[in-house]
């Protein structure tokens, strides 16, 4: 039997990124940095056996794995479930705004407890 491999990849850079905003589900595209990543990641698989591409359905990694998809001509399933966490009341927001307006929050979302849940967003456990 031969083994599955898996390639594992993170969308490219979006002006949130840059901006250390939180994105969670809401949809940012890719800037002009992480089109150019997301087409150097493409060149550099451009020559593997890729059988399939998943991606959310979110633009930036939809664009992502467009470029992949297009450069392996691999076929690409969009996949609600592979979206990020949704940080709910966090999303848009900068660390150093959490900070301010969600001190307690913030704490137990950098301590990374798996039951703690950012307003109206999703826990690490329920999050699938």
């Amino acid at each position: 039997m031969n083994a599955t491999r898996l390639i594992v990849i993170r969308h490219g850079e979006t002006d949130w990124n840059l901006g250390t905003r939180i994105q969670g589900h809401t949809d940012i595209a890719l800037n002009p940095t992480g089109r150019k990543q997301a087409a150097q990641v493409a060149a550099a698989l451009r020559d593997e056996a890729v059988e399939a591409i998943y991606a959310s359905d979110l633009q930036r990694a939809w664009q992502t794995a467009s470029s992949i998809a297009c450069a392996t001509q691999a076929p690409l399933h969009a996949e609600t479930g592979l979206r990020e966490r949704s940080f709910g009341s966090f999303e848009g927001k900068t660390y150093a705004e959490l900070e301010a307006e969600f001190p307690e929050d913030s704490l137990r979302w950098r301590q990374r407890d798996p039951d703690w849940t950012p307003p109206a967003g999703e826990s690490l456990v329920t999050m699938r």
